[in-house]
């Protein structure tokens, strides 16, 4: 209000490198307009590209697009479609639009855990005997909402717990960069990688200085929108995803199928199952063809056991929410937490129920939208990271 009258206020703008300065809200990216990570920013790079072709120019963008599941897990369930005809249909209207590749991301994340294994493999057996429990957990580092909130409230003391790996999103941002360009003899700078995610903090993680190459001063992962904003981008072009061309998708190596798969465990990428397992088998010789989890205070937090000559000899856990991670964060500062690995993501449900995913329409209730899709992640054909041929090859 001015002495004149009403003024219209421009619309605010923040960089992500001022919202990852601040110490004020954690999960709630959503509420502000964040530059350079959004469809509008997408659409600038179509239009990028479109002039330098008409131009003759020889650096249009290289639009290569990395898919999450649970993404496609959402969109599929609105659509009621299949989910590798929804990553098919979602491929095709991506490269009408000027898309150059558009991948899924098992390979980034089966290439996450296997890497997770060798860490908590190194860490357990380098322990010390005697050591007091929490002295030793580890905590999962793929949910970038939590490690904000670690690393923003509680600072040294927690950060050595958290696995040092890289997420899926992130592998997947060097493999991009890293591999492709010379594979495809694309020059690097021309490389415009953007990922399909299920939550805001997946911007945030993006915008990290951390994933910034120091000699090229390229992202891993240059924009990150979520499957709310793929919706928005078919509304905006006046298409509904059952109606978009099914196109194959590509692929990192040459000649390898193109069938989504999921990994056993949770919707999350199901960390806690595959290293787990990995343990049982490399530390006490135990092959487990399925995990037994014991619910605690709430759906939310569950632990599971693996016991040999009768001691208890592994005990990971999976925490959703942040009421679980607080509490845990309670029982490691008092040292009276004795799990060995702790699978942590901010939503509660986990990644499925990520801020971005879209919400029912219906009057069925959210744990009704979360359970089906639980369902069918349950029913995706299955592949273990260790079996990935494509990865082996790369």
């Amino acid at each position: 209000e001015t002495e004149t009258g009403p003024k219209k206020l421009e619309k605010a703008a923040i960089t992500l490198a001022d919202c990852l300065a601040c110490s004020g809200c954690i999960t709630s990216a959503e509420t502000v307009l964040i530059e350079q990570q959004s469809a509008d920013q997408i659409y600038r790079i179509f239009q990028e590209k479109t002039e330098a072709i008409k131009e003759g120019r020889t650096d249009a963008p290289f639009i290569v697009f990395s898919l999450g599941l649970q993404p496609l897990l959402s969109l599929s369930q609105k659509a009621s479609l299949s989910v590798q005809d929804t990553a098919e249909k979602l491929t095709g209207f991506l490269k009408e639009l000027g898309a150059d590749l558009v991948m899924d991301t098992k390979l980034a994340e089966d290439w996450s855990i296997l890497e997770q294994q060798r860490e908590l493999l190194e860490r357990y057996r380098g322990r010390k005997e005697g050591a007091k429990p929490g002295t030793q957990t580890v905590l999962s580092s793929s949910c970038p909402g939590w490690v904000c909130y670690a690393e923003k409230t509680h600072g040294s003391w927690l950060l050595p717990h958290i696995s040092q790996v890289k997420s899926g999103q992130q592998i997947m941002g060097s493999v991009v960069k890293q591999f492709l360009p010379t594979k495809l003899g694309v020059d690097q700078s021309r490389v415009y990688h953007i990922t399909v995610m299920p939550c805001f903090d997946k911007k945030l993680e993006a915008s990290r200085e951390d994933f910034l190459e120091d000699e090229t001063n390229t992202k891993d992962v240059d924009c990150v929108i979520t499957t709310l904003e793929i919706e928005d981008m078919l509304n905006r072009e006046k298409k509904e995803l059952e109606s978009c061309a099914n196109v194959k998708l590509d692929t990192i190596i040459d000649g390898h199928d193109t069938v989504i798969r999921a990994t056993d465990g949770s919707g999350s990428g199901g960390y806690s199952d595959q290293l787990f397992r990995f343990m049982a088998k490399n530390e006490f010789s135990q092959i487990l063809d399925s995990l037994t989890y014991k619910t605690l205070k709430n759906a939310d937090f569950k632990e599971v056991i693996l016991e040999h000559d009768g001691k208890t000899v592994l005990k990971f856990a999976i925490a959703n929410g942040f009421r679980n991670i607080q509490n845990l964060v309670q029982k490691l500062k008092r040292k009276r937490c004795d799990y060995d690995f702790v699978e942590i993501l901010a939503c509660p449900s986990g990644c499925l129920n990520g801020g971005a995913q879209l919400r029912s329409e219906q009057e069925s209730s959210a744990k009704e939208l979360i359970y089906s899709l639980e369902e069918k992640h349950l029913k995706m054909e299955k592949s273990l990271p260790e079996n990935n041929l494509q990865l082996q090859e790369l």
